[in-house]
């Protein structure tokens, strides 16, 4: 009895792997291969008034540290005026996507130091600077992982400065 109520998991076990045919995968190298390699690169980027540079450091292990600085430049009201910051960042490539910790100081103050997430989309010679929802935890903030990263309403394309 046992026999017959296996026997229609065997068949369709059967046709699945009969039928699997396996194709070779084809990946697109250049694709998979898109990072920036390893070296110096620097990047600049503006929007509206606002600046920003950037200096990135590849190890050719694939460690990333650098130093973002953003200008923000007064806007004509009060309720909208933002501090520029300046700092460090590291990180790594997750796909092709830069995620990198931002160690920074706002404005004169340089006392209090700050660290958010940066997410940077590598798409052609550009960075792509994203923005998303992100909450804080023990003292560190995230980005959501429920919620997707922005790249498309960006503020900053860092594109590469020539040497």
């Amino acid at each position: 009895m046992k026999t017959l109520h296996q026997l229609p998991f065997f068949a369709v076990l059967a046709i699945l792997t009969s039928c699997s045919g396996r194709q070779p995968l084809k990946v697109n190298i250049d694709s998979v291969s898109n990072h920036l390699g390893p070296g110096k690169h620097s990047f600049v980027a503006a929007f509206e008034k606002d600046t920003a540079k950037l200096n990135l450091d590849i190890t050719p292990k694939g460690q990333i540290t650098g130093q973002l600085a953003v200008n923000y430049q007064r806007a004509d009201t009060i309720i909208a005026t933002r501090e520029s910051t300046n700092g460090n960042l590291t990180g790594e490539f997750k796909g092709d996507t830069l995620m990198v910790d931002y160690y920074f100081t706002c404005g004169n103050n340089k006392d209090v130091k700050y660290i958010n997430p940066v997410a940077l989309l590598h798409r052609g010679d550009t960075l792509i600077m994203g923005n998303g929802r992100i909450y804080s935890y023990l003292g560190r903030t995230y980005f959501d992982p429920h919620t997707p990263i922005d790249f498309k309403k960006s503020k900053f394309r860092f594109l590469p400065v020539k040497k």
